[in-house]
C-alpha cells in the first residue's frame, strides 16, 4: 500500500497542477499540442517515455481493488496504450489527438484530469 500512496500523491499533484494550467492557458497548450503533433521525433520520444512509465506502473502496481489504487492502475494502462499507439500507429494517435482538441472535449478532459488529481491527492495524503 506504501507504493499506492506514493503514486497517488505524485500522480495526483501532477494531474491537478497540469490540468489547472491547461484550463488557465488553453490557447498556449492547444498551440503546444499542435506543434507537438507535427513533430515525429517528439511523438516517438514521448511514446518511449509513456511506454516506460506505463510499464513500470502496470508491472509493479497492477492492483484491481474497488479503491484508489485501481485509478493508478488504470492510469498505468492508459499510459502504456498511449505509448504503444505513439510508437506503432502514430498517424492514428495524431488523428485521435486532433479530435480531442475541440473546445468542448479539451475542456471536459481537463476537468476530468483535475478531479482525478484532486481525488488522488486526497487519497494519497489522507492515508499517509
Amino acid at each position: 500500500m506504501c507504493l499506492s500512496i506514493f503514486l497517488a500523491q505524485v500522480i495526483g499533484c501532477y494531474l491537478f497542477l497540469l490540468s489547472l494550467a491547461m484550463l488557465i492557458h488553453q490557447q498556449r497548450f492547444k498551440k503546444t499540442m499542435s506543434d507537438f503533433l507535427g513533430n515525429a521525433t517528439l511523438i516517438t520520444m514521448s511514446g518511449t517515455a509513456s511506454l516506460i512509465v506505463g510499464l513500470l506502473i502496470v508491472v509493479d502496481h497492477n492492483i484491481w481493488v474497488p479503491d484508489f489504487p485501481v485509478v493508478i492502475t488504470l492510469i498505468g494502462w492508459i499510459l502504456l496504450l498511449q505509448g504503444l499507439m505513439r510508437l506503432f500507429v502514430p498517424d492514428a494517435f495524431i488523428r485521435m489527438s486532433k479530435d480531442l482538441m475541440s473546445k468542448l472535449v479539451y475542456t471536459l478532459l481537463c476537468w476530468v484530469r483535475l478531479f482525478v488529481g484532486i481525488y488522488l491527492i486526497w487519497a494519497g495524503f489522507s492515508q499517509a
